[in-house]
């Protein structure tokens, strides 16, 4: 879901934050990797922001809401290409400022995963109209993203929520803000 609100607070030791919206009463917890603007991750106190976010199944930090992406309000999110491997640097001030500098390689390929490995995990939601959920398990902290290519399901390609799977998944830079992404979900056989 897609809100406007304001940002509450940064921490720029943590790199996190808090957003502050009508959709989410008492605050959406937000981290670096869900920042999406150009150059440094952060985001600043009472900046006001557009963001995605998604209820906890279980509050994270003594939040119920995690935003998965944030961006300054009426602007458009920045997108990185997903091929070119980039890294950057910043001389970070005391008074949270930074100046950046950016080293690209576009012609190199994202590094690979570090881990991969299979999980049993219960769906937290699925989208049918888009074809994609997450699934949560104890090896996959934050939620991993599946597609419903990825599913080992006879007919109709969806899950329900609730459901137990076995998914087998890989570790990723970022996918559409999570850190773990499916490469196979079949249904849990008890």
């Amino acid at each position: 879901m897609t809100s406007r609100g304001v940002v509450r607070s940064w921490d720029l030791e943590r790199m996190h934050g808090v957003i502050d919206g009508d959709d989410v009463p008492g605050g959406c917890l937000v981290r670096f990797a869900a920042v999406a603007v150009d150059g440094f991750p952060a985001l600043n106190p009472g900046e006001p922001v557009d963001f995605e976010w998604h209820q906890l199944e279980h509050p994270t930090s003594g939040y119920t809401y995690e935003c998965t992406r944030a961006w300054p309000a009426g602007q458009q999110p920045a997108t990185r290409d997903r091929r070119a491997f980039r890294t950057g640097l910043w001389t970070i001030r005391a008074d949270g400022t930074a100046d950046t500098l950016t080293v690209a390689a576009p012609e190199q390929d994202s590094p690979a995963p570090e881990f991969d490995g299979q999980s049993t995990g219960i769906v937290r939601m699925w989208n049918d109209d888009e074809g994609w959920g997450v699934i949560d398990s104890p090896n996959t902290p934050g939620g991993c993203w599946a597609h419903f290519s990825h599913l080992a399901v006879d007919g109709f390609q969806t899950l329900d929520p609730g459901a137990t799977v076995i998914v087998t998944w890989k570790q990723v830079t970022d996918q559409d803000g999570y850190r773990y992404c499916a490469t196979r979900v079949e249904p849990h056989q008890p």
